[in-house]
């Protein structure tokens, strides 16, 4: 996917963030999850959105094919879910 293709997600999730937090400064720290997260910024976003979905796709693979899941990837993937304000699934229910 493009960079620009990434925008109407983007538009997805700072609408998503103002609305659990109001207007906030990209300095700023908000609780999402149990975890310390900030706005993050375009290019920002679509660094961790891609990290995010290459985790997620890999977690799915893994689980498919009934491997057991590393807690070091499972820890990172919950991280990163809360940084884009996507709730994780559950791949244990696959």
């Amino acid at each position: 996917m493009s960079r620009d293709g990434f925008l109407d997600i983007y538009k997805r999730y700072l609408k998503k963030f103002e609305q659990l937090f109001g207007e906030i400064d990209f300095k700023e720290t908000v609780q999402f999850h149990g975890r310390l997260i900030r706005k993050l910024k375009y290019d920002d976003f679509v660094a961790k959105w891609t990290e995010f979905k290459q985790i997620e796709n890999f977690l799915k693979e893994v689980m498919t094919k009934g491997a057991t899941l590393n807690d070091e990837v499972n820890r990172s993937y919950a991280e990163l879910s809360a940084t884009v304000l996507e709730s994780p699934k559950d791949f244990m229910l696959l």
